[in-house]
Parts: C-alpha cells; sequence; structure tokens
C-alpha cells in the first residue's frame, strides 16, 4: 500500500490540506497519507528541509514525499521528481533538494509545465499517484542532471573553536544548531570545551534533558545529531534569546 507524505505551508485553516489529499484518494482510494507537517512558515525553504530530513528517514524505502512550498512553477523552478535514498520527493526546483540531499541524488525527473495555481493538488499529487502506482519516474518527464543550489553555512572549526548557528528552534524552544556530532567529538578529542552562546555558557554534554535540574540551561546531540541549547520544562530560545541565526561557539580549552 503507498505511502505519501505531505509537507506544507497551507496551515490548518484553510482548505489546501484536505484538498490535496481528496486529490490522491480520488486517483489513490487505498493510498496511506501522512502529514510531516502542514504549520510550516510561510515560504520557509530551511525549515522546510529540517523539518522533512529529519522525518523521512522513519518512512519504509520507496515512500513518496510531496514538498507544498514556494510550489508554484516558473522557468527558473520548474517541477521535479526526486529519488534520493531509496524515496521519492516531488516538488517545486527552488532550492529546497539541494538543502535535503546537496548533490547525493540518485534521479531528477523534470515534470511537464503546468498553469495550475495550485500545483500542490494538481500537479505534485497526481505525480505521487503515478509513482504509488508503479510507473517509472522515467516516464512522467525528462530527465535533469542536477537542482538548484541553495548555499547553507556550515559550522567549522576555525583553529581552537568551533562556530555554528541555530538553524531551527521547536515548539519546546529548543535552539537547534548546525554543529554536528561527529564535528563537535572530531575537534574536542580528549580536550575540554566551554560552548558559549551570548552571555550564557555550558561545559558539559547532558545525555537527556532530565540530567539538569528544573529549569537549568543543558546542551546535548538530538536524534538528529546536532548540538541542541535547551532549558529542562523551559524555552531556551526566549530564556537564553537564542533565535534561528544566533551564534553559538565552542571553545577548546
Amino acid at each position: 500500500m503507498a505511502i505519501i507524505t505531505l509537507t506544507t505551508d497551507f496551515g490548518l485553516k484553510d482548505h489546501y490540506v484536505s484538498s490535496v489529499k481528496g486529490a490522491i484518494l480520488s486517483r489513490l482510494p487505498g493510498a496511506v497519507i501522512v502529514d510531516i507537517s502542514n504549520v510550516i512558515e510561510e515560504y520557509h525553504l530551511p525549515d522546510t528541509a529540517f523539518i522533512l530530513k529529519n522525518a523521512f528517514v522513519n518512512f519504509p524505502k520507496g515512500t513518496i514525499h510531496i514538498i507544498g512550498v514556494k510550489a508554484n512553477q516558473t522557468k527558473e523552478t520548474p517541477h521535479l521528481v526526486v529519488f534520493a535514498e531509496g524515496h521519492y520527493f516531488i516538488g517545486a526546483d527552488n532550492g529546497i533538494f539541494s538543502l535535503l540531499f546537496g548533490t547525493a541524488i540518485d534521479k531528477i525527473i523534470s515534470l511537464p509545465e503546468s498553469i495550475s495555481v495550485f500545483p500542490t493538488r494538481d500537479v505534485f499529487a497526481s505525480a505521487a499517484c503515478q509513482i504509488a502506482t508503479g510507473i517509472p519516474i522515467e516516464e512522467l518527464g525528462n530527465t535533469k542532471e542536477s537542482v538548484s543550489q541553495m548555499l547553507a553555512f556550515n559550522a567549522a572549526q576555525m583553529g581552537d573553536s568551533i562556530r555554528g548557528l541555530v538553524t531551527y528552534v521547536d515548539v519546546y524552544g529548543n535552539s537547534i544548531t548546525n554543529i554536528s556530532k561527529a564535528l563537535f567529538y572530531q575537534a574536542v578529542n580528549n580536550k575540554g570545551f566551554v560552548i558559549e552562546m551570548r552571555h550564557h555558557k555550558i561545559q558539559k554534554i547532558s545525555n537527556n534533558y532530565s540530567d539538569v535540574p528544573h529549569g537549568e540551561i543543558l546542551a546535548l546531540f538530538n536524534t538528529g545529531g546536532f548540538l541542541e541549547i535547551a532549558i529542562n520544562q523551559g524555552k531556551a530560545d526566549n530564556l537564553l534569546a537564542l533565535k534561528v541565526n544566533s551564534t553559538v561557539v565552542i571553545q577548546l580549552i
């Protein structure tokens, strides 16, 4: 049975999400439709990539993922079907695929031009159902060699420090950085360290939020393998003024 996911900025008030689901079920009554998120900030591709990247790896191979964010087609942003890491992704070539995969993409198919003002329903849902019925993606359009690139700032070691940014803030106010666990331990090795952000410092890595008392600051590596600054049962983004693009520095000592 086909699994089709939705990641959109449509919100929950209007009819848009249900219209897409209805279009899928009209073509494929047995489809399993899963909402990854429909409350992404409007047109925000970095948040879209973060949420989808952390979610899709938990789905079975062959799952089809519809990306309904900045979905309108132009000459510069054709509609694509991308096959990567055993999954299918359908969306506009607006930089989202480079944020998800860099250049590690197995197949790229450019879909025919469309004049639809609701491409997530009219184009993406149709393509998803065709894939779900076993049609090879090569039959849906023309092969493309690459996707549009959207540059993202990467954390890096600079001498005796690692410099990174907050890239996402979740519903609990946890501030998630682009400093990976691999980069951290490669740089720290057996050295001491101080994590610095604005006027606050942390000198250890916790394993769980409950490792510190209620209301205290902590740092841990989340399930995606990135450094997260949090407050046990509090909101780090508000109390520490850690917003998206705030700098986080790890000093090696």
